[in-house]
C-alpha cells in the first residue's frame, strides 16, 4: 500500500513538471481514446518505463549485446521509440471512436427524430435512443439522460457527449440541436436534416477518397518498397567499390619519374557496412514517418489519419531492404574481388 502511494505521488510530480499545454492535450486524447486512467498515471508510467528503456539500452551497449557503433543512437531511439508508440496508440484509439461515432451519428439522429414525434421528451428520446449496436455512444446517451434527470440542462448534457469524442460533426450537431431547443423549432424536422446532411457529407467524403486513391498507392509504393530497394541496391555498389578500391594497389599503380611521384598518394575513405546500414535504417524510419503522415493528409485531410500507417511502412521497407540485401549479396557477392 506504501509503494503504490508513493508511486502515485511520483507520478503526480512528473505530471506536474510537464507543461501545460501538453497536460491538456493528454487529458483530452485520454477521454477522446476512452482510457479510464488518470493523465497523472499515464503521464509518469510513460516516462518512468521510457528511462527504464534507457538503462536497459545502456546496459546492453556495455554487454557488448548491442554493436558499438550504435552506443549513441540506440538508448535514445529505444525510449523515443516507446513514448512515440504511448501517444500514437492513444491517437489511433481516439480516431477509431471518432470514426465510428460518425458513421452512427446519422442513426441515432434519426431515431431521436423519431421518439420526439412520437411524443417523448428530449430527456425521454436520449435514454430510448441508447441501444447496444451504437457503441461507444450508448453509453454517452445513457449518461446524458441520467444527468438531466439529476438537474443538468439538457445543453449541458449534450455538450457533455460532444466533449467526449473528438468529432467536428458531433459538436457541430450539438450546437445547432442545443440552439433549435433554445428557440423552440421542430426538433424532429431538425434532427432528420442534420441526419441526411451528415450522410450526403460520408457520400462526398467516399467520392474524394477514391479520387486520391492513386496518389495514396503512389506514396506507398515510394515509402515502403521503392526507397529499401535503393537503398540495398546502393550499400551494395558502395561496399563493392570500397573492396575493390582496397584491392587495387594505387602507389604502384602511378607513374613515377626520378623515383618521385608525379602526384600525392591519395587516401582511400573506408565505408563499414554497419555505417551504411545504420543510415539506411534512420533514412527508412525518416521516411515512414513522413510518408504515413502524408498519406493521411492526402487521404483524409489530417496529419493524426496517417499515424496507424507509419508502422507498416516502417517495418515493411526494413523486410524489403533485408530481404532485397540478402538476395543481391547471394547474387552478385562472388563478382566482387
Amino acid at each position: 500500500m506504501k509503494y503504490r502511494v508513493k508511486r502515485i505521488k511520483l507520478y503526480r510530480r512528473i505530471h506536474a513538471i510537464m507543461p501545460k499545454d501538453y497536460r491538456k492535450w493528454i487529458e483530452d486524447h485520454l477521454i477522446y481514446a476512452g482510457i479510464k486512467v488518470p493523465p497523472e498515471t499515464y503521464v509518469g508510467f510513460m516516462v518512468l518505463y521510457a528511462i527504464s528503456l534507457t538503462y536497459a539500452g545502456v546496459l546492453l551497449i556495455l554487454t557488448r549485446v548491442i554493436p558499438p557503433a550504435y552506443a549513441l543512437a540506440f538508448p535514445f531511439l529505444i525510449s523515443c521509440s516507446f513514448i512515440l508508440t504511448m501517444h500514437g496508440m492513444m491517437i489511433i484509439i481516439a480516431d477509431s471512436r471518432t470514426k465510428l461515432v460518425e458513421e452512427l451519428l446519422p442513426d441515432v439522429l434519426r431515431l431521436l427524430a423519431a421518439n420526439i414525434r412520437s411524443g417523448l421528451t428530449i430527456d425521454r428520446a436520449l435514454l430510448v435512443a441508447a441501444r447496444p449496436e451504437f457503441g461507444p455512444l450508448e453509453k454517452e446517451l445513457t449518461t446524458a439522460s441520467k444527468e438531466t434527470l439529476s438537474g443538468v440542462t439538457i445543453d449541458k448534457a449534450l455538450f457533455n457527449i460532444s466533449d467526449t469524442f473528438n468529432s467536428r460533426l458531433l459538436k457541430r450537431s450539438v450546437e445547432l440541436l442545443s440552439e433549435g431547443l433554445k428557440r423552440g423549432g421542430d426538433l424532429a424536422k431538425l434532427l432528420e436534416s442534420l441526419s441526411d446532411d451528415i450522410r450526403q457529407i460520408k457520400i462526398l467524403r467516399k467520392d474524394v477518397h477514391a479520387m486520391v486513391m492513386m496518389y495514396v498507392i503512389f506514396i506507398f509504393f515510394a515509402a515502403g518498397i521503392g526507397s529499401p530497394l535503393l537503398y540495398s541496391i546502393s550499400g551494395f555498389l558502395v561496399n563493392t567499390m570500397a573492396k575493390i578500391g582496397e584491392a587495387i594497389q594505387i602507389e604502384e599503380a602511378l607513374p613515377t619519374f626520378k623515383g618521385q611521384l608525379l602526384i600525392t598518394s591519395p587516401e582511400l575513405t573506408k565505408i563499414e557496412p554497419e555505417f551504411i546500414d545504420m543510415y539506411s535504417i534512420i533514412a527508412m524510419t525518416i521516411t515512414s514517418i513522413f510518408g504515413g503522415l502524408l498519406i493521411g493528409l492526402v487521404q483524409e485531410g489530417s496529419e493524426r489519419a496517417g499515424i496507424r500507417f507509419i508502422p507498416v511502412l516502417f517495418f515493411m521497407s526494413i523486410s524489403i531492404y533485408l530481404v532485397a540485401k540478402m538476395l543481391i549479396t547471394s547474387a552478385f557477392g562472388g563478382l566482387v574481388l
